[in-house]
């Protein structure tokens, strides 16, 4: 676990690495410029007016175009833009509009593009005044910047070369030691700053393997000079903290030609100040393949699409949305009818993006994907025929109403969740894992709230032979393994790597992960006395209860640490109170959301075969979803439900959106991410199974479960079925959806050509095949229930032509009617669910 969490940060460094050599910049060539700039009708510059205070107070210009166009009657054009201040000594302008103030005075700053001239405001006041650089908010902001400090930097926890600096400046007491004391203090020399390390290597004045990571006479290379030349000093304790940070002009649709944007950013501190630290901040793109953005904010789209541009400056972070669209003049977007609020807010986003939606699936396919998405079956030929032979408007609804009281509904949807949950015997021995997924199916039939579920699974105590929930705390036994385990399941946060430091690509804090801990901290468990131990170390049973002491312990400040929500401060516990009740009750709260996005986020990704968040575990600013405002009237509606999983299926099951056809087009075949038709996906290795089993009329044998067990009700994956593990059956270790491969491969595609589970099915005289033979059904006959139980459909008349064809060449019927039928079980349309 260790070197995963390292690898997550040695990527943070490499993707920081190339945000330091970005290509992204403005246009250079002319006639890119001239169609940019185009005709605007008049200019507009954020900010609206200019106050620079202090010598260091920076300030980055965004100067937008505005045109007549009412599609595109915005453009960026910062870069392109001239500027000119009155009086010009003032201040000293770089281009690209980025402000150094150089003489305290009024005047007024100039702005000519395209034709147009407007005027701002400006003054430069506090020159006089002493204005210290800042060792943590300047020079460990130019650390961050120039990724000195990252992951695959100095930054990795044994540092490069002799030289170790804590993961993105976490630990500011480590760095200043580290840049002022180590190796003789040579890294940094106060009188006479060009001969440090820190500048020498940092500039590549000599060799250094991390090549240039200071721009020469840049914001964050003059930072560092001065506090050289000031003497090195920290900060003083009463130094205000970064309260928040806003970035201009926040998110934006932005169409061609304007496929650049200037980001500003500014700090807001703790004692009510403000400054520019744009040239401070640390920039990065969600897809880069899509945008690029460089260290001074400047971000170009490389093609249309969506991004989210990552802005972190020390431990703020926000992302700003962009979106940019290329023309489509013959672009007209389809008839769309709405069945409810997911149609709405899908439909919205597709025509947004200039993305057509396809049409709606057949009834056969409808059938087919419904009956695997909520019950992990394929339909009978009788149900299939049923299905097509209703001239009811509403059949669509009915079957899913019928589907969702059936059996293997709650089956499907106990093995989804027993999954994440990690039930397996190796943790929790057979009996507990029977249990278990007992006591969860009961509530998946019953339809009791998710909330209800989670809340039963956190504040569970006593013996866990009695109240099976209690054995969420023998699976993970420890308060930080249970912070982990608990924010990925239940707020789709994966916050492991704060465990030993700052996360990297979220807000959350090493305080925040160990505050989290400490709702666990009192959790224990004890052998129980009336389940005998098997083996010399399993017991059998254990009780789990919550202890009168425990306490989680920060371990880099040693501070006792106080049970703290997620993103939502301190809790209140009262003396005596089961700190996981406190949890519990804020978590499944009406009022907060963050359970419900995650949880509707899941079951989406489930019933959808991608989250609106991908991966469906992973919310963070970095990783926007593909659609804001769907997810969250998911989340309202789901809470307004009483947390019902029948209801949240049903809603998503009924929408024009997942009845959409998978087949792909014009205009949204490279469309992955916004649901413009349905998604294709290869069958999970216990559907497959059970689709093999259902078609052949063949069960699968699993020792010690009774003849007839599907796969989908298998208690865990501990059953040594060959096939199963062959197709991605999870081994229960991960909270994580990412356990269970969906790849293709190799092992996979041998054992559907020859392996011993399809071809042992077919031969069996006593499967499918051989109950048709036997009732002497017609060659056709046979051939259409063989369609109809594993494509769920009829034979087309290609189809019956080319089976009757080999019928009547082979010597031996039996083994053709095995090749026909081995040949559609291994067909893409019979693999996959679509």
């Amino acid at each position: 676990m260790k070197k995963i969490l390292h690898l997550a940060c040695v990527v943070v460094g490499l993707v920081t690495a190339m945000a330091f050599q970005s290509g992204a910049g403005w246009p250079t060539d002319e006639a890119k410029k001239a169609q940019l700039l185009g005709s605007p009708t008049s200019l507009t510059v954020m900010p609206a007016t200019l106050e620079l205070k202090g010598t260091r107070g920076f300030r980055q210009l965004v100067v937008n175009a505005n045109y007549a166009d009412k599609i595109n009657p915005l453009r960026d054009v910062t870069g392109l833009a001239t500027f000119e201040c009155q009086p010009p000594q003032l201040v000293s302008i770089e281009e690209g509009g980025f402000l150094t103030p150089k003489t305290m005075g009024k005047g007024k700053l100039i702005v000519k593009a395209g034709g147009k001239t407007t005027e701002v405001p400006l003054e430069v006041t506090g020159l006089d005044k002493p204005n210290p650089v800042s060792f943590r908010h300047e020079v460990i902001a130019a650390l961050n910047v120039g990724g000195c400090n990252m992951g695959a930097c100095h930054g990795t926890p044994s540092g490069k070369n002799g030289f170790k600096l804590s993961l993105r400046g976490f630990d500011p007491v480590l760095d200043h030691q580290q840049l002022t004391h180590d190796v003789l203090g040579r890294r940094s020399v106060s009188h006479d700053p060009n001969m440090s390390l820190v500048l020498l290597k940092g500039l590549a004045r000599v060799p250094h393997e991390g090549g240039q990571r200071f721009p020469s006479n840049g914001v964050t290379t003059r930072a560092v000079e001065q506090w050289l030349a000031e003497g090195m000093a920290d900060d003083l304790a009463n130094l205000p903290a970064v309260k928040k940070i806003e970035v201009l002009p926040g998110s934006r649709t932005m169409r061609s030609p304007a496929k650049w944007q200037q980001l500003s950013v500014q700090a807001e501190f703790t004692d009510g100040s403000k400054r520019d630290v744009t040239r401070l901040s640390v920039f990065s793109s969600s897809d880069a393949g899509i945008a690029e953005v460089n260290p001074q904010g400047v971000v170009e789209f490389r093609q249309a699409g969506e991004v989210a541009i990552l802005v972190r400056y020390l431990e703020e972070m926000i992302s700003v949305r962009l979106t940019y669209l290329e023309p489509k003049p013959q672009f007209v977007f389809p008839s769309f009818p709405e069945n409810n609020y997911i149609d709405t807010h899908v439909s919205s986003k597709l025509r947004l993006m200039d993305i057509p939606p396809s049409s709606l699936c057949s009834d056969t396919d409808f059938a087919r994907r419904v009956y695997l998405d909520l019950c992990g079956v394929l339909p009978t030929p009788e149900e299939v025929k049923a299905f097509q032979a209703e001239q009811a408007p509403d059949k669509r609804t009915k079957l899913v109403d019928a589907l969702l009281e059936r059996p293997e509904y709650a089956d499907f949807w106990t093995l989804k969740f027993s999954d994440v949950l990690r039930s397996s015997r190796k943790t929790l021995q057979t009996k507990g894992v029977h249990s278990f997924q007992q006591w969860l199916r009961e509530r998946i039939s019953a339809n009791v709230g998710i909330d209800q579920i989670v809340r039963d699974i956190l504040t569970a105590s006593g013996p866990a032979a009695n109240n099976p929930a209690a054995s969420y705390y023998r699976i993970a036994r420890d308060p930080q393994s249970l912070a982990e385990t608990t924010a990925q399941l239940f707020f789709g946060v994966r916050m492991q790597c704060a465990k030993c430091h700052n996360h990297p690509f979220e807000r959350w804090t090493q305080d925040d992960y160990y505050g989290f801990a400490a709702f666990f901290a009192r959790v224990k468990t004890k052998a129980d006395p009336n389940q005998p131990a098997v083996g010399a170390n399993a017991p059998a049973g254990e009780i789990v209860f919550a202890d009168r002491g425990g306490e989680v312990t920060q371990p880099r400040t040693g501070k006792v640490m106080i049970p703290r929500y997620m993103g939502a401060g301190d809790a209140k516990v009262e003396p005596g109170q089961d700190r996981r009740e406190v949890l519990a009750t804020w978590m499944t709260s009406p009022d907060n959301l963050f359970f419900a996005r995650s949880m509707v986020n899941r079951i989406w990704f489930h019933v959808m075969g991608r989250g609106v968040v991908e991966p469906v575990d992973d919310f963070r600013e970095s990783n926007p979803s593909a659609n804001d405002p769907l997810l969250d009237a998911l989340a309202q509606d789901f809470v307004k439900s009483g947390f019902s999983l029948k209801h949240l299926v049903r809603t998503i099951c009924l929408s024009r959106t997942y009845q959409l056809s998978a087949n792909p087009v014009d205009g949204n075949k490279d469309d992955t991410r916004y649901f413009s038709h349905a998604v294709s996906k290869l069958l999970t290795a216990e559907q497959m199974l059970d689709a093999i089993c259902q078609s052949t009329e063949v069960a699968e044998k699993y020792p010690g479960l009774p003849m007839g067990t599907r796969a989908t009700q298998l208690p865990d994956g501990e059953v040594n079925n060959q096939f199963l593990k062959t197709f991605g059956q999870p081994a229960r270790e991960l909270a994580c959806e990412c356990e269970r491969e969906s790849d293709s491969n190799l092992a996979q595609a041998l054992q559907l050509i020859n392996g011993p589970t399809i071809n042992d099915k077919l031969k069996s005289p006593a499967n499918r095949l051989g109950r048709l033979v036997t009732a002497k059904k017609s060659d056709k006959e046979i051939l259409a229930d063989l369609y109809l139980s594993t494509l769920s459909r009829q034979p087309t008349p290609e189809d019956e032509k080319i089976a009757l064809a080999h019928l009547a060449k082979a010597k031996d019927p039996r083994k053709a009617w095995e090749d026909i039928h081995w040949a559609l079980m291994n067909t893409k349309e019979f693999l996959f669910r679509h």
